[in-house]
Parts: structure tokens; C-alpha cells; sequence
């Protein structure tokens, strides 16, 4: 017996292993590790440990605030930044990096730009940034001969010795991106810069910077990266084969905390601090605080704010990102990655030894210790790995331990579960699949009583039911019920929704119980478009094998009722009853006085929001109730609309406004403008008997439903 456990724990394990490899390749697993790498990553945040060597110099709030008291507006002159350049070179940072780019002329004037440019060259160790593009410029804004040749010397100044000259390896094909044109920086600051860089870098698919590359390929030749330039000026003699990459030659980086890890100074503390040693005044910030650091200016003020996420936060300034980098690359904080073999032979190794301990084990308590062990088993190698400065995968080796458990429970199912099958098989004829998995959880379920919740009621009915019924005979109409009922329940539970009963023709259905469904009024409105669609689909076949031509009514709409098990101790069903089920039924009948066969509720059109395209019919006040509720024909999904069917309708709407204004003899003539349309029959007719007659000033156009 045990070895046969054994064998079938390791055949599940195996299985289980071979459907996360397939799923792995396909990258199924790739947003939900992301995630888990988010996760270590605030696990193991510490501010502290953040590079004291890399500041920042951020344009603050304040500091536009300041400037702003003095007359001077958002984009400031650069000599203002000249002011910090020539401080910080004053008090010996080794690397100056902007984070904004300067690719116009100053509306200060030529002059202005000539300051900084005189400011940045006298230092030397200034880095500024250029945008790098896939798509071609047009000739006419494309840079000249020259600029590019300039270019390509500074770009190749911020890269190292090795990679200068080179080509980009393998052509365009080689690259995920391969950038054709560039945007630079007005030329006297692209002149007397040490080093230009590409400041595009792109998040991973779920928008956030995991990850950075070290250069990029531009037609023949390449351009560094914003912390790879800046590392080599903080490190010369870096070696690139050092460095952990992905297998696209990304770095991988490490933060340390969501926001704020590394040092930073107001933009205007600092241009003050020049001003003040200028003057020979105690300088608010020494010049010495910046002695071989490395100094990244970039914004943080509202409306300029460059927003970016990381995996601590999704909101931090995009310069900290950078600094995050070069962090990672400086001080050796940037992770390693095992390769997808390593990775899958792990993964492999887990699912067998789960399968294998969890089919060996008999007793309950043993069997919940090894799967709370197995859980947590690949949680905890994961995070061991990434103290070692290892991207272990969690997300695919944890899918492959949950794959065997499920596979286990499969198995005690096939072997164990009889009275389940049996259970379930009863009650598959009544109830929706989600209704029978909640009884099954607890078989508590199946008593008398009820809970209030908002719910979405669908009413169907089909029109003209007595003369079909008369026409067909008993088998006839049996038959005819049996196929379109068959149809339209399909659609109702496919989409999540409970069936509650069958009342001759009619059906009645609802959303957002037993199981919550927090979009349960799309859901619904979605359902009753699909299954007016569906029966003009089968409306011909049914006509050519019952002799008569199918259409039916639907009303929805959205609020509190009671739902749960009513009826006597003996036979009791799982139903809904309230004022909501009520006036869905209302809308039904309604559509036989409006000519619609789809009236919904203003909750439900609400609550389903800009996903539906609709027109307000009428607003209506039904039998019982005082007060009014606007209701609404759902024509179809946002997108799916033909033009010409949305021209028709702000033609309507047009004439509906007209209509509340009063303008009786104007809507009119708008509405009849809509031949074949039933609605606008109807408000013709109204126009006319409302407009020979005076109406008091507080008439409020509520329609009375005298039916129910």
C-alpha cells in the first residue's frame, strides 16, 4: 500500500512539475513573481543601508515657492543651475547628473544657456540626459552631421573603454529595442558636457523599474545608461563582467526603501548656498557635504513631479530610480539569476517531494504539517536566496507545490469522495455550480433562513406565451420551453448567475449571490444582451420547428433583497424576494408599452457604468410605489455600437431634452425624425396631447405604470 502511494505521489508530482514547466515557458507565472519579488524586496527594505555616497538634489515644492516670491517662474533660468553646478564642483562631487532635459533654447535667451554651459564645462563632471527613440525623425527635425558626430562623442565618453567604437552586436534583430533617432540637448550644453545619456528606460510590463539596462544600441554605435555612466565616474576601473544580469543584460536592482533612502537637498538651498559663499556668508549647505558623491538633480515639486513606481512604492520620484541604480551597481547590491534550467530542476525537485511525502503520509495531523511545510517551503528558500543577493523564483516553484496538493486532493477525491459525486449529482438539476460548491463546504447551508444583499434580478418572459401555448398543445409547447429555456439558462449560469426558478415561460435569475460579484450589474446586463442575441439566433430554427417565431422581454434591475433558503423544513428552495425582483418584473411587462423587448433599471445602468450603451426611455412610477425611477433600454457594449445606431441615439436624446424643456412642438419634429422607432411614437403622441393642453409648473413627467 505504500509503495502504490508512494508511486502515485510521484506520478503527480511529475504531472504537476511538466504542466508549471509548460506554463513557466509560456510566462504565465511572470506578473505573479513580479509581485512575490515585491514583496522580498519590502521584506528586506532598510533605509539605512542606502549608499551615503549618492545624494540628491531635488526642485522641490519649496523651492519653486521660493523663486516664485521673487518673480521667478517655472522653468527657472539655468543659470540657476549653474549656480549648483559651480557649487558642487566647488565642493569636489565626482559625477553631476540632470534629470531634465534641456532640449530648447532658454526663454531667458542664448545667454542663459551659455551660463550653464560654462558652469558644466569648467567642471567637468557633468552628465545630461538625451531621449532615444524607436521610430525614425523626419528629415527636417532630424540633428545634423555635426551634432550627431558631437554626440557620439559624448555618448561614448560615458561608456567604458571596452564597449567605445563597437557596434551594436547582432544588428537590429538582436535587440528587444533598437533606437533609430535621438532628441538632444541644445548645443552648448550637449558641448560642454563630460557624458550624455539615454534617460529612457522602460518598466516591466506591469509598469513598474525592477530592472535597468547598461547601454543601449543607437544605429552604429552605442549609449551608456544613466547609472552605468555614473558608476564609472564613481568607479573608473568597474569591470562589466562583474555584474549579475537577466538574460536580457538587465541589472537588477535593489531599494532600500519606498522613498527618500538616499540624502536630498532643496534645489534652492543649494543655489543659495553658492549665493551665500559668494558673499562670503556662512553657505546653508557647505560646498564639503558633496565631496565625492555623486549628485543626481531631479523633481519632485508638485506638477513637475516625474513619477515613477517601484517595487516599495507607486509614487517615487523617477531620479531616485536612478539612484537606486547605480546604488545596485556601485556597491555590488544587484541580484543574480539562477537561468531557467536551475530554476526548473528546483521546481521539479520540490512537486516530487511533495507528491511523494504528502501520498505516504495516512494521518490527518502529519498530512496538514507537510502541506503547511510544502507551503511555506519555497517562500522561505526564496528569501533566503535574496539575502544572498539570488532572484530565486517563488511564484513557479509555489505553483508547482500547490499543482501536487490539488493533485492529491484529486486523488483522495476519486477514491473518497462517492458521497460528494452523489450529493452533487442530485442537485446539479436545481441549482447553480457555485450554490452546489457552497452547500457541499457546508452542508450547514440547507436550512431555513436568509441575508440581505444587494443583488442584480433578472425577469424574462416570453411575449405572446398564451397564443403560442394554444397553438402548439401540450408537447408542442414542452418542447418548444425545453430548447429556449435550455439555451438562456446556459447563458445565466456561465456568467456567475443563480438561477431561481421557472414560472411557465417566465425565468427569473440573479447576480451577486451566494458568491460576491462586485460587478454583478454588468454581469447582468451582459447576460440579457447575450441572450437576446442568442434566441435571434435560433429564432429562425425554432420557428421552422415549432411554427412560431420566438421573442421575449427582459427586465433588470439592482438593490437590496432577501436571498437564501425559503420554504418549509421539508422542501425549501434557495430563491430572492424584495421590492428589487418585483420591479424588474414591472420593466418586463413595461417593455410590451414601450415596444422594447431589454428595460433596465436606473440602479443597475448606474452600477454597470460606461461599460453599456443605453437611452434613458422614460421616468416611471409602477404600482405600489410613490416614488419615480428612471428607466432604460440596453442597446449593447461600449464598442460594439454602430455608428449609425449612436447617431440615432443622440438624435433621441436631443428630442428627450427638448421634450423635459417643454419644447413640445420642437421635439416633436426631432422625433420624427426617428422612423420605426417605438419610443419616439410614443413621445410623439405625448408632444401632442401635452402641448394642446397647459401644463401646471410642477408637472413632473412621471409616467404611471398601471399594469403590474
Amino acid at each position: 500500500m505504500l509503495k502504490k502511494r508512494g508511486t502515485r505521489g510521484l506520478a503527480v508530482g511529475a504531472v504537476a512539475a511538466l504542466v508549471v514547466f509548460a506554463l513557466d515557458a509560456a510566462h504565465v507565472f511572470r506578473r505573479l513573481e513580479w509581485k512575490s519579488w515585491d514583496a522580498r524586496m519590502s521584506a528586506f527594505a532598510d533605509p539605512a543601508k542606502a549608499s551615503k555616497e549618492i545624494v540628491l538634489i531635488l526642485v522641490d515644492q519649496p523651492s519653486l515657492d521660493f523663486y516664485a516670491g521673487q518673480g521667478i517662474t517655472w522653468p527657472w533660468p539655468r543659470e540657476l543651475y549653474g549656480a549648483i553646478v559651480r557649487h558642487l564642483a566647488a565642493g569636489g562631487a565626482k559625477a553631476v547628473f540632470f534629470d531634465i532635459t534641456m532640449t530648447e533654447g532658454s526663454r531667458f535667451g542664448v545667454e542663459d544657456d551659455q551660463s550653464l554651459a560654462a558652469a558644466a564645462a569648467a567642471a567637468g563632471n557633468v552628465y545630461i540626459p538625451v531621449f532615444l527613440s524607436t521610430e525614425e525623425t523626419a528629415p527636417d527635425a532630424a540633428p545634423g552631421t555635426e551634432d550627431l558626430a558631437l554626440f557620439r562623442n559624448k555618448a561614448e565618453a560615458a561608456l567604458p573603454r571596452e564597449v567605445r567604437g563597437e557596434e551594436p552586436a547582432g544588428g537590429p534583430e538582436a535587440w528587444p529595442e533598437f533606437f533609430k533617432s535621438v532628441t538632444l540637448p541644445v548645443p552648448d550644453l550637449l558641448k560642454a558636457a563630460r557624458g550624455v545619456v539615454n534617460v529612457r528606460v522602460n518598466p516591466d510590463a506591469d509598469g513598474i523599474y525592477r530592472r535597468t539596462p547598461l547601454f543601449f544600441p543607437f544605429r552604429s554605435f552605442y549609449v551608456g545608461s544613466v547609472p552605468l555612466a555614473l558608476s564609472l565616474a564613481s568607479r573608473p576601473g568597474l569591470d562589466l563582467r562583474t555584474l549579475p544580469g537577466d538574460d536580457e543584460g538587465n541589472i537588477c536592482l535593489r531599494f532600500f526603501g519606498k522613498t527618500g533612502a538616499y540624502k536630498a537637498y532643496s534645489a534652492a538651498a543649494v543655489i543659495n548656498s553658492y549665493a551665500q559663499s559668494l558673499q562670503g556668508q556662512k553657505p546653508q549647505v557647505p560646498a564639503g557635504e558633496f565631496a565625492g558623491k555623486t549628485v543626481l538633480l531631479g523633481l519632485s515639486a508638485v506638477g513637475l513631479y516625474d513619477i515613477k513606481a517601484s517595487p516599495l512604492s507607486g509614487v517615487v520620484p523617477g531620479v531616485e530610480i536612478h539612484a537606486a541604480a547605480v546604488d545596485s551597481i556601485v556597491n555590488g547590491h544587484a541580484f543574480r539569476f539562477p537561468g531557467r534550467p536551475v530554476t526548473w530542476i528546483y521546481l521539479g525537485l520540490l512537486a516530487l517531494a511533495a507528491g511523494i511525502i504528502l501520498s505516504a503520509l495516512k494521518k490527518t495531523a502529519a498530512q496538514t504539517t507537510a502541506v503547511i511545510v510544502f507551503l511555506l517551503l519555497p517562500a522561505a528558500l526564496s528569501a533566503g536566496a535574496f539575502a544572498a543577493r539570488t532572484w530565486l523564483d517563488f511564484a513557479a516553484p509555489e505553483a508547482a507545490v500547490l499543482f501536487t496538493l490539488v493533485g492529491a486532493a484529486v486523488g483522495n477525491y476519486a477514491v473518497e469522495g462517492r458521497e460528494r459525486r452523489f450529493l452533487k449529482g442530485i442537485f446539479h438539476h436545481y441549482l447553480s455550480p457555485a450554490v452546489i460548491d457552497r452547500i457541499l463546504e457546508d452542508p450547514g447551508r440547507l436550512k431555513l433562513g436568509g441575508e440581505e444583499r444587494e443583488i442584480t434580478s433578472f425577469f424574462s418572459d416570453i411575449a405572446g406565451f398564451t397564443t403560442i401555448s394554444e397553438a402548439l398543445g401540450p408537447a408542442g409547447l414542452v418542447a418548444l420551453l425545453n430548447e429556449y429555456l435550455t439555451e438562456m439558462t446556459d447563458l445565466i449560469l456561465d456568467s456567475g448567475g443563480t438561477l431561481d426558478k421557472y414560472e411557465g415561460d417566465a425565468m427569473i435569475a440573479f447576480w451577486n449571490a451566494p458568491l460576491d460579484l462586485p460587478d454583478h450589474a454588468l454581469r447582468a446586463a451582459r447576460t440579457a444582451l447575450a441572450c437576446r442575441a442568442r434566441l435571434a439566433e435560433i429564432g429562425p430554427e425554432l420557428e421552422k420547428k415549432f411554427g412560431r417565431r420566438i421573442s421575449a422581454r427582459i427586465g433588470l434591475n439592482t438593490g437590496p433583497a432577501i436571498v437564501g433558503n425559503m420554504g418549509s423544513a421539508r422542501r425549501f428552495d434557495y430563491t430572492a424576494i424584495g421590492d428589487t425582483i418585483n420591479l424588474a418584473a414591472r420593466l418586463e411587462s413595461a417593455g410590451k408599452q414601450y415596444g422594447l423587448n431589454l428595460l433596465a433599471g436606473e440602479a443597475t445602468v448606474e452600477k454597470a457604468g460606461d461599460a453599456l450603451v443605453v437611452r434613458e426611455v422614460d421616468l416611471v412610477r409602477v404600482v405600489g410605489k410613490t416614488k419615480p425611477v428612471r428607466i432604460y433600454e440596453l442597446i449593447g457594449e461600449a464598442g460594439r455600437v454602430p455608428g449609425e445606431t449612436l447617431e440615432r441615439l443622440d438624435h433621441y436624446a436631443r428630442g428627450l431634452a427638448l421634450f423635459r424643456g417643454r419644447s413640445f412642438a420642437d421635439a416633436e419634429f426631432v422625433f420624427a425624425g426617428l422612423e420605426g422607432d417605438p419610443v419616439a411614437a410614443l413621445y410623439i403622441e405625448r408632444c401632442r396631447r401635452l402641448g394642446a393642453t397647459p401644463l401646471p409648473e410642477d408637472w413632473d413627467f412621471v409616467t404611471s405604470l398601471q399594469s403590474k
